[in-house]
């Protein structure tokens, strides 16, 4: 906090404001993410220094997260964000706002912009969540690959810091070398898994992900091993 402060007041006292700022809830590179106590102090400097809040859920948001946008987990009922912009699996680019922070000719800017297919698309999906209840289905999934990634940390010391939210789950390795081994052995295997850092690995699976696909995951990770070779 102290640091945004500071941004701010440099910022200010070379004449050049400061608009807004955005947040991802969770970060692509590396996973990361504060906890709900952070953004809810975050988000109260911005209301005291009138700097819009813009949370930038592109990737985060319709449901990876176990709700339907992970900055729902900061729980900021009493004073939410000014504008939520969110694409990716909505199908369907775009954002929401606050009263404060509208636009002057709404109707115009999505008439112009927006193919209506889209907008029906992500209708059927909204239901298809609500219907199949995938909501549900990535809370039960987090729980599942929490526990059994923790198990494989135990004992098997491949991987450490097990963070995230429904199945948007990230883990680290040790250095750069189990990386790289770890990623061919993943290709090998038929699993896809995003390295989003040097040493970082993110789950960032489709809502249909439940425990029996991560299954797969933690078996592919109990027997990997720093000496195979690959082979044509």
């Amino acid at each position: 906090m102290d640091e945004f402060k500071n941004i701010l007041a440099d910022r200010r006292a070379s004449g050049s404001d400061v608009a807004a700022i955005i947040v991802e809830p969770i970060t692509h590179y590396c996973n990361k993410s504060a906890t709900p106590y952070f953004y809810k102090q975050l988000r109260k400097i911005t209301k005291e220094h009138g700097v819009t809040m813009i949370v930038d859920e592109t990737r985060t948001g319709v449901g990876s997260s176990g709700k339907m946008w992970a900055h729902d987990y900061w729980y900021l009922q009493d004073s939410p964000a000014d504008i939520v912009t969110f694409g990716g699996k909505a199908g369907v680019s775009g954002f929401y706002s606050n009263l404060e922070h509208r636009t002057n000719t709404p109707c115009a800017s999505f008439e112009q912009n927006v193919d209506m297919t889209q907008v029906l698309n992500f209708g059927v999906t909204w239901k298809a969540i609500q219907y199949e209840k995938l909501l549900e289905l990535q809370h039960d999934t987090n729980t599942f690959l929490k526990i059994e990634l923790g198990n494989v940390a135990r004992d098997k010391k491949w991987i450490h810091n097990i963070r995230g939210n429904g199945s948007f789950v990230g883990f680290d390795v040790e250095n750069e070398l189990v990386a790289e081994k770890m990623e061919r052995w993943f290709a090998r295997g038929g699993i896809q898994l995003l390295r989003c850092g040097p040493r970082t690995f993110g789950i960032r699976s489709a809502l249909i992900f439940g425990p029996k696909h991560a299954a797969s995951l933690r078996e592919s990770l109990k027997y990997f091993s720093m000496h195979f070779e690959e082979t044509d």
